[in-house]
């Protein structure tokens, strides 16, 4: 697993395909939150569905690096195409560690918050479960399971805009809805540790649809 993983990295920072949501991701954070004042936690939702879509473009990306030749000689050499698809989530989740650090640090400096170690937490654990859903997405929108280009960003766009904006699809509208209010940062951790648990449910059944539709390809 570790020698994919590595294999993984390796293969996308080559081709650079994580540039172009990085940058995007650095853009959407500059203009929702620079020069921002009020509470932290709305500067951290803005930056929490900046990870959401940003993250369903960089695990497409990472899914979509090899060719189907290439990621078939890649299954052969692994021996299990599970282990093959984990190492591509690895590699998305590790792209997406860099966009919750950069999205805790840059609201802060950026604007005139009251920053406390209650809203840093929850502004970690909303982009962290956002960056789940996110990646759960991407998954569901690569080569994998859509084989034409269009239809994948066509999907891809249609999935981020249900999860943000859907009320009655946990976790990420009720997240994003509960930090736009006045409640404190202490009254929001039993409600976040739901939507953890639902946003990895997202990312684990993603990635078994994935899976199942890949091995009938394969």
């Amino acid at each position: 697993m570790t020698a994919l993983y590595r294999y993984n990295m390796a293969t996308v920072l080559h081709s650079q395909r994580y540039v172009p949501p990085m940058v995007f991701f650095l853009g959407l954070l500059a203009i929702l939150t620079s020069s921002g004042s009020g509470p932290l936690l709305g500067a951290y939702q803005a930056a929490a569905g900046s990870v959401l879509a940003c993250a369903t473009w960089i695990a497409a990306a990472v899914v979509n690096v090899e060719e189907p030749v290439g990621r078939a000689m890649v299954v052969v050499n692994a021996r299990r195409s599970r282990d093959v698809l984990v190492a591509a989530v690895a590699a998305s989740a590790t792209f997406c560690v860099g966009m919750i650090l950069i999205g805790l640090v840059y609201p802060v400096v950026s604007g005139s918050h009251t920053v406390t170690w209650q809203a840093v937490a929850l502004g970690a654990a909303a982009q962290l479960i956002c960056a789940c859903v996110g990646i759960g997405l991407g998954l569901l929108c690569s080569r994998l399971v859509i084989g034409r280009p269009g239809f994948s960003v066509a999907a891809g766009l249609a999935l981020v805009l249900a999860v943000i904006l859907a009320k009655p699809v946990p976790p990420v509208y009720p997240m994003l809805h509960s930090m736009a209010g006045d409640r404190r940062p202490a009254d929001l951790v039993l409600p976040f540790a739901g939507y953890g648990v639902a946003g990895l449910a997202v990312l684990a059944a993603a990635t078994a649809v994935t899976q199942y539709i890949a091995t009938r390809g394969d």
